[in-house]
């Protein structure tokens, strides 16, 4: 056995153990958990199915520019098409928008001014 055949497995060993660690972070939803596409960090983006670190972020990024009103709406992000909204519709909400800043109703003296 040359040196190079025994240090194959060795290095494939090493390889799967290296790998190992960044898989036991994606931990599957419960039944009934939901991801809100407003709140939810990018690890917890990642538990979705079909989302990584690319994808996560750019949920992240979208929301930030406009958050989402309806589930739906995370369609618009680059990478998140129908078909995959069709497989986590369930597994997706959105809470509350902040709202916009309120006007406050001016008051008979204000406006007198």
């Amino acid at each position: 056995m040359t040196r190079t055949t025994r240090l194959l497995p060795l290095l494939g060993l090493l390889a799967l153990l290296v790998a190992t660690p960044a898989r036991a972070e994606k931990k599957p939803l419960g039944p009934g958990e939901r991801v809100d596409l407003n709140s939810a960090t990018s690890a917890e983006l990642m538990r979705l199915p079909g989302v990584g670190k690319k994808r996560a972020e750019a949920i992240v990024a979208s929301r930030d520019k406009r958050p989402f009103k309806k589930a739906e709406e995370v369609t618009r992000v680059k990478g998140c098409s129908p078909a995959w909204y069709a497989k986590v519709k369930g597994m997706v909400t959105v809470g509350d928008v902040a709202a916009a800043p309120k006007t406050v109703p001016k008051t008979a003296a204000a406006a007198a001014r």
